[in-house]
C-alpha cells in the first residue's frame, strides 16, 4: 500500500500533461488558422495562451510579433518576443526585418536603422522585404528630422459619442462643421470577415450647441449590410458625398450623391473615365462640384496608386482623367485626396516623399503662375507618425482639423479626433450689453466685471463699463465660463455663459445686467 500513493501520483501527472499538450494541440491549430486567415487579433490571443507553457517557443514568440506588427493594438509591443527570437543560435533573417520595423514604431530609429541594414547584410539573395528595406530605412532618417520641428498641436478624441472599440475612420467636415461623416468596421449586425473585421458603413452626427451628438447610420438606401460601404469624400458645403462600394450590388465603384435636408438624394455611379477597370479608393470633390480628384492605380501614372482629377465639361459629362504630375505623384502610392474650399490647397497621403512611416499626410499648393501643383510639404509631427497616416479634413478656420489615429487615449483602434492648431487664433465671440439699475435716476460706477474660465477655475480676464453709458464689451473664445459683475452697495451678479463653436458659432451675443440696491 505504501507504494500506492505514489504510482497514482504519477499516472495523474501524465493524463494531466496529456491533456495539457492535447489542449496545447488544439489552441497551436486555432492560433494558426487564425494567422493564416490574417484574423490577427484572434490569432494574438492563442499565441499568447501558449506562450504561459512554452515561453521559449521560437516560433510562436516570432509569430506573436508579426501578429503585434499586423494589428492596430500597439505595434512596439512586438520588441520583446521579436528580440527573444534574435537570441537564437541561427534566426530567421526575417526577425531584423520585423524587429526593424517595431523599433521604427516605438520611435526607437537608431535602432530601427540598424536592424534594417543587418537585415539587408544577411539577404543577398531573393526576399520580399528587401525591395521594401531601403524605404524603411529612408523614413526612420526622415522622421529624425521631422521630430525635430513639431507642430503646437493639441488632440481631442470625439468620445463615445462617435467612436467605438473598432476602426472608426476617413472623417469629413462640411466648412462650417455642423456634421461629421465618417466609416466604421463596428459589430453593428454587419458581417464579420475571416480577418475578424465586420464590414464598414457610414455613420454620421450632427452638431448641436457646439458637440456632436450620437452618431447614427446613414440612411439604409446607402448602407447594407451584406457588403461595405465607406465616405471617401464631402465637398466643403456639405452638398455633395462620394461613396465607395464594395457590395453585392457594385464591386470597388464610385458613387457621388446629393445630401439636402439630412437626406441623401440622387445616388449616382460615376462614369468609366474615373470608374475604371483598375481599383478607384477614394476622391475628394471641390467645394461646387465641378471637380474630382480621385486615386487610382491606372496604367500609365508613375507607379502604384496616384491622385488624378476630372473636370465636369460644360455638357455636363465628366472629362477623361488627368494625372496631377510628378509634383504630386511618386513611385510610391498616393491616396486619399482632400481639396480644400478655395481650390487652392490639396491634401493627400503618400509613402513618397518625405514621410516618415507609410502613409504620411501631405499639402501641396496650386501655382496660378506655372499652372501645376508644387511645393509639397509633409504637414508634421505629431500628425503623421510612425503609423500610416490617411486622411486630413481641415475646418473653414484653419485651427481644426480631424483625423483618425492610433493614440494612447484611443478606445482600442482607430478613432476619430479633431487636432487644434495652437498657433491659429479661435473664433472669437463679441459679449456686449448694458450694466444698469431698475430705477434709472440713479447713477452707478466703479463697476466691476471678471470672467472665470470654467475649464481651468482660472481668471481669464477683467473688464470696466463706459462710465457714462454703463456699456461693456467682452471677447471670449469656445468655451464655458463665469461672468461675475460687482458694484459697491448692489448685489453681485453672476452667471455662467457657453460660447459654441462649429455650426453653433455666435459672433455676437447681447447680454444685459440690471443690477439691485444690497439690503
Amino acid at each position: 500500500m505504501k507504494q500506492l500513493f505514489p504510482k497514482i501520483l504519477l499516472i495523474a501527472f501524465f493524463l494531466i500533461n496529456g491533456l495539457i499538450f492535447a489542449q496545447q494541440g488544439v489552441n497551436s491549430k486555432i492560433a494558426n488558422e487564425h494567422f493564416n486567415d490574417g484574423n490577427f487579433n484572434a490569432a494574438l490571443t492563442e499565441y499568447l495562451t501558449l506562450l504561459k507553457t512554452t515561453p521559449e517557443d521560437p516560433k510562436i514568440n516570432y509569430r506573436i510579433g508579426v501578429c503585434y506588427l499586423n494589428t492596430n493594438i500597439d505595434k512596439a509591443k512586438a520588441i520583446s518576443y521579436l528580440e527573444k527570437v534574435l537570441k537564437l543560435p541561427e534566426p530567421n533573417p526575417n526577425t531584423y526585418y520585423l524587429l526593424g520595423r517595431a523599433y521604427h514604431f516605438a520611435y526607437r530609429f537608431n535602432n530601427a536603422i540598424e536592424m534594417l541594414e543587418e537585415f539587408k547584410n544577411l539577404n543577398k539573395g531573393d526576399n520580399a522585404n528587401l525591395l521594401d528595406v531601403e524605404k524603411q530605412i529612408e523614413y526612420c532618417y526622415n522622421a529624425i528630422e521631422i521630430m525635430k520641428f513639431p507642430l503646437d498641436v493639441s488632440f481631442k478624441n470625439l468620445g463615445t459619442t462617435i467612436n467605438s472599440k473598432y476602426p472608426d475612420y476617413y472623417s469629413f467636415v462640411p466648412l462650417d462643421e455642423s456634421f461629421l461623416i465618417y466609416n466604421s468596421k463596428r459589430d453593428d449586425g454587419s458581417n464579420q470577415l475571416p480577418d475578424g473585421s465586420f464590414n464598414s458603413e457610414i455613420y454620421i452626427s450632427h452638431v448641436k450647441n457646439g458637440n456632436y451628438m450620437n452618431a447614427r447610420k446613414l440612411d439604409q438606401n446607402v448602407n447594407t449590410l451584406n457588403g461595405s460601404e465607406e465616405i471617401v469624400g464631402l465637398s466643403a458645403d456639405g452638398k455633395h458625398l462620394l461613396f465607395y462600394y464594395d457590395n453585392e450590388e457594385n464591386v470597388g465603384d464610385l458613387f457621388i450623391a446629393e445630401y439636402e435636408n439630412e437626406q441623401v438624394k440622387n445616388i449616382v455611379k460615376l462614369p468609366e473615365v474615373i470608374n475604371t477597370k483598375s481599383q478607384e479608393i477614394a476622391a475628394s470633390i471641390s467645394k461646387f462640384g465641378d471637380v474630382i480628384y480621385f486615386a487610382s492605380n491606372i496604367d500609365g501614372g508613375y507607379g502604384g496608386v496616384d491622385i488624378y482629377m476630372s473636370l465636369l465639361l460644360p455638357n455636363g459629362v465628366w472629362g477623361p482623367a488627368q494625372n496631377l504630375g510628378p509634383n504630386v505623384n511618386t513611385k510610391f502610392d498616393e491616396d486619399f485626396p482632400n481639396i480644400t474650399a478655395d481650390g487652392k490647397t490639396l491634401y493627400f497621403s503618400s509613402k513618397g516623399h518625405t514621410s516618415m512611416g507609410g502613409y504620411d499626410i501631405f499639402k501641396v499648393s496650386w501655382n496660378p503662375v506655372k499652372r501645376n501643383w508644387g511645393d509639397v510639404k509633409n504637414i508634421g509631427y505629431p500628425i503623421n507618425t510612425p503609423e500610416d497616416n490617411m486622411n486630413f479634413r481641415a475646418s473653414e478656420t484653419g485651427r481644426t482639423g480631424y483625423i483618425s489615429a492610433l493614440r494612447a487615449d484611443g478606445f482600442g483602434d482607430l478613432d476619430i479626433y479633431s487636432v487644434t492648431f495652437n498657433e491659429v487664433d479661435p473664433q472669437y465671440t463679441v459679449i456686449k450689453g448694458y450694466v444698469s439699475v431698475a430705477d434709472t435716476t440713479q447713477r452707478i460706477k466703479d463697476v466691476f466685471i471678471s470672467v472665470i474660465d470654467l475649464q481651468t477655475d482660472e481668471l481669464y480676464g477683467t473688464y470696466m463699463t463706459n462710465p457714462i453709458s454703463g456699456r461693456y464689451i467682452i471677447i471670449l473664445p469656445p468655451g464655458k465660463f463665469n461672468i461675475l459683475v460687482e458694484v459697491p452697495r448692489f448685489e453681485m451678479l453672476t452667471e455662467d455663459i457657453e460660447i459654441f463653436d462649429k455650426s453653433s458659432f455666435r459672433s455676437v451675443i447681447k447680454k444685459d445686467f440690471i443690477l439691485k440696491p444690497s439690503n
